[in-house]
């Protein structure tokens, strides 16, 4: 390959040989898959038709977090990540207390500061 004939590429040239023998050495059943089965909660705009308790959850957590964010001069994402709110709202845990939404967002990754700020707002709004 007229690619690794350049200086910085052909440091790689060996590693690159090594990875295409191992690949071209696996079985077809050892191919990864070419699509992932997604873990985590449907798009919200789906929501009301596929369990609209989880709808009424987000539509109340949402504009929470967002004044949340905004009274803390915080960008949104950066207060709590956004899938981790949406995981929160689609399947809170139950009961659905401060420490349990706190050790819910802790598991997905959410800070301390995060949590902190974030549990105390949402925990009242996850219960109908």
């Amino acid at each position: 390959m007229k690619e690794f004939s350049w200086r910085h590429a052909a440091r790689y040239r060996a590693n690159w040989l090594a990875a295409m023998d191992r690949t071209a050495s696996l079985t077809r059943s050892e191919h990864p898959p070419r699509h992932l089965t997604p873990d985590g909660p449907p798009p919200t705009r789906l929501w009301a038709a596929k369990d609209p308790a989880a709808a009424v959850r987000w539509e109340a957590v949402r504009p929470a977090v967002t004044a949340l964010a905004e009274a803390h001069d915080v960008p949104q994402e950066n207060l709590i990540t956004p899938d981790y709110l949406r995981r929160l709202a689609w399947a809170p845990p139950t009961p659905t207390t401060a420490g349990a939404v706190d050790d819910f967002l802790a598991e997905l990754g959410a800070r301390p500061w995060q949590r902190e700020l974030v549990v105390p707002v949402v925990t009242p709004l996850l219960t109908p």
